[in-house]
């Protein structure tokens, strides 16, 4: 289905899985869709309800009517849960989807039973890194992802072990990176990226319940910065997930799972 939000435009939201179960909503990385979380769903959506989001401008939602903001992009969150009729889930979001997490749990604390954060960051962009994100922006907002371009990106994306070992998801990111409208990944880079701000002082008053992930071979978003996020959360868990990169649930889904399953069966969830 379609929800149409205030700044973001129209947001696709699959829902499937348990009616009446516990709610976990999915909000994917940039330059992603919520395919990505594909394999993860296939083991939950039989115990919960699985609400997941293509995020403004990315998947099948609408392309990004106009310049919009990180905080705008939480009140798209809280106005899919609204239309939903969601008063409380579990949050499990990847770098941008983590990063709307966190907002969510300093914003409605009480919409929120727990939160998992994968291969995100409470920092805002390193100043090192900028330029670069700066240049690759720029291309895909003239002429759009080209091979090219897209050389250069998965490394960024994908572990090395990915990029050597799994040429199904480094041919599924191409291709639905590919797909994408420029302007609408110009506008997500501008907004997640570069006008990104630092939380990293707001952390200790989120009291919601937070399992911390990051893949070690992530170099867009690395070990520390989930180090500094599992620091700042009082109570938070952190694990590692060895041979993946940014997009570490989707590189290995199982291990993510089993970091996942056990974390929710603890939070003693109900519908």
């Amino acid at each position: 289905m379609l929800i149409e939000t205030q700044r973001c435009g129209r947001l696709f939201v699959e829902v499937r899985g348990k009616e009446r179960g516990p709610t976990l909503c999915f909000w994917h990385s940039l330059l992603c869709d919520g395919g990505m979380w594909a394999p993860m769903i296939a083991k939950l959506e039989g115990r919960f309800r699985i609400v997941n989001i293509d995020a403004p401008g990315h998947g099948r939602s609408s392309p990004a009517p106009d310049r919009w903001s990180m905080d705008d992009s939480v009140d798209a969150a809280i106005e899919v849960l609204n239309a939903l009729g969601i008063e409380r889930c579990v949050w499990i979001g990847l770098s941008w989807g983590g990063m709307v997490g966190m907002r969510l749990a300093l914003r409605v604390p009480e919409r929120l039973a727990g939160l998992v954060l994968f291969d995100t960051s409470a920092h805002a962009e390193s100043r090192r890194k900028l330029p670069s994100y700066f240049v690759m922006a720029a291309i895909a907002r003239r002429i759009g992802p080209t091979p090219r371009l897209l050389d250069r990106i998965v490394p960024i994306m994908l572990s090395r072990t990915s990029r050597d070992g799994r040429p199904a998801i480094v041919q599924q990111f191409r291709e639905r990176l590919s797909a994408m409208d420029p302007t609408s990944i110009g506008r997500a880079v501008d907004a997640v990226i570069f006008r990104r701000e630092d939380i990293r002082s707001k952390l200790p008053s989120i009291r919601v319940p937070a399992l911390v992930i990051c893949g070690d071979e992530d170099v867009a978003t690395p070990m520390d910065r989930s180090e500094a996020i599992a620091r700042g959360i009082r109570g938070a868990t952190l694990q590692r997930i060895a041979r993946a990169g940014h997009l570490s649930a989707w590189e290995e889904p199982e291990t993510a799972l089993a970091y996942v399953e056990p974390w929710l069966e603890a939070l003693h969830l109900s519908a």
